[in-house]
């Protein structure tokens, strides 16, 4: 595939010792500025709006296309991107994909596609919206695998990230399957309705310390259960903060940068990719 080529081409480039590489990782590093994947490298993102991933019916029958929103770097030209597919929030009642904008241009400026993505919602919260909202946004991956070479993406590097009731379904993609097309998964104020297990793909968690709509042990439980499983986690607390994290001015840039910091190093790290710039 030619994101192997990429990958290799990063791997000549690096010129460093797998063994010590992967010491650097588990410490968390300060990759050189410029740094894809990690760092803003592209100064403009081209979006292709509205493509339909998935056709199916309401919860009251009524047929309905569900679309989704496809951000890509600005004159790239890499064989293969990882994508990370962004999801709202809104109690599963309420929200749609464009309130994640911000996140999938923030993904494409260093070097991702970047994606939001519609999924299903009810008049009120109910169970069967939450499964609603898994099975759709399973397909959205399915759906990024399957059409991986027209927007050349790297099939293997496909990661669910949400915010809120999005944030479940980010990691009902890991954690339901037995298994998962994804890569990982990013969860910022959210949890999940089924515990990981062993074998499951490594996940990032934000939450507040104050958050009470969903509550923040909800998240430190999935996280630890993730850990004690094999299923690394990891968690970022943010202190006093509330259920809002994912748009306040000061939380969100920090958000933005550790969660692509932590998919690079996580989850790109051991598919082979290694330091490279746009």
């Amino acid at each position: 595939m030619g994101g192997m080529g990429l990958r290799a081409r990063w791997r000549r480039s690096a010129g460093m010792v797998a063994g010590v590489a992967l010491l650097l990782v588990a410490a968390s590093c300060d990759w050189p500025e410029g740094t894809r994947f990690v760092h803003q490298v592209f100064d403009e993102v081209e979006i292709t709006r509205d493509v339909v991933y998935r056709s199916t019916t309401t919860y009251d029958g009524q047929p309905i296309d569900l679309r989704l929103d496809i951000y890509e770097p600005a004159g790239d030209d890499a064989d293969e991107r990882p994508a990370v597919m962004w999801m709202f929030g809104g109690g599963f009642t309420a929200g749609q994909k464009e309130h994640m904008a911000m996140y999938a241009e923030d993904s494409a400026r260093r070097g991702y596609v970047g994606v939001t993505l519609q999924y299903r919602l009810r008049p009120s919260f109910s169970v069967e919206g939450v499964i609603d909202g898994y099975n759709d946004a399973l397909a959205g991956v399915e759906w990024l695998i399957a059409h991986a070479d027209e927007y050349r993406i790297d099939p293997e590097a496909v990661v669910p990230a949400g915010y809120s009731a999005g944030a479940y379904n980010a990691m009902h993609v890991l954690d339901f399957p037995a298994d998962t097309p994804a890569a990982g998964g990013i969860a910022i104020a959210g949890g999940t309705g089924v515990m990981p297990t062993a074998g499951d793909r490594p996940t990032i968690m934000f939450h507040g310390t104050a958050d009470t709509t969903v509550e923040t042990q909800t998240g430190l439980d999935r996280c630890n259960a993730g850990n004690a499983a094999g299923a690394r986690c990891t968690w970022v607390p943010y202190e006093g903060r509330d259920h809002f994290i994912a748009y306040y001015p000061d939380t969100q840039p920090d958000i933005m940068a550790r969660a692509h910091d932590w998919v690079f190093e996580e989850v790109l790290w051991p598919l082979g990719y290694r330091p490279g710039t746009a």
